[in-house]
């Protein structure tokens, strides 16, 4: 593929992704979602992990 090909689609891509940040709405958070970080948060341990599974002995 071209260079000037590449960079275009660069561009392109780039712009879409600008433009539907800029149109579609960020979804706010809501109190459920908080509980369910408050709850993996507190299994952590010292480090604040979620997987205590895979953590270091």
């Amino acid at each position: 593929m071209r260079l000037g090909t590449c960079l275009l689609l660069a561009v392109m891509s780039a712009g879409l992704g600008l433009g539907l940040r800029f149109a579609v709405p960020v979804t706010p958070v809501d109190a459920s979602f908080r509980d369910v970080m408050r709850l993996y948060q507190s299994q952590g341990g010292p480090e604040g992990s979620n997987m205590p599974e895979t953590s270091a002995p």
